[in-house]
């Protein structure tokens, strides 16, 4: 399965490079695994915004795009194969300052919490959600990513 973190941010650069290494790590991660035939590939678009800009990075809700398409974004031609993407939010001020432990922290808390919305996309039926998320939390817990 495919997997990435994309960041909406003002966080600094050092945070930014944080998460995109746990993006990365996620990837080699799920590379090989495989939950079933409807989900081949999850997306979390990460929102982290000063409060000046909130009005313009609104969460969206959970999109499911079923078999295979092919999208623009900014001039560039995407191919997605039975594809999730889940938005996350989280409050600038309330992560601005964190170090790396704390903020990495706070981002699986948050991608954990919002997976479960996988559950509620009717048209991913043959996904194996309890093996996937068991794999998500223990991989974090063993990475030390979060706290059992």
């Amino acid at each position: 399965m495919k997997f990435g973190i994309a960041q909406y941010t003002n966080l600094t650069e050092e945070q930014n490079a944080w998460i995109n290494d746990l993006s990365s790590d996620f990837k080699s991660f799920f590379e090989n695994r495989n939950y079933g035939n409807d989900l081949n590939e999850l997306y979390f678009g990460l929102i982290t915004v000063k409060p000046e800009f909130d009005q313009f990075f609104k969460k969206k809700k959970p999109r499911y795009k079923q078999g295979e398409r092919t999208s623009k974004v900014d001039g560039f031609e995407i191919k997605t194969s039975n594809c999730a993407e889940i938005n996350c939010k989280l409050e600038f001020l309330e992560v601005s300052n964190l170090k790396r432990i704390e903020l990495i922290e706070k981002v699986c808390e948050e991608l954990l919490i919002e997976s479960d919305c996988l559950t509620r996309l009717t048209k991913l039926k043959d996904f194996d959600f309890k093996s996937f998320k068991s794999d998500f939390e223990n991989y974090m817990i063993e990475k030390e990513f979060r706290k059992e």
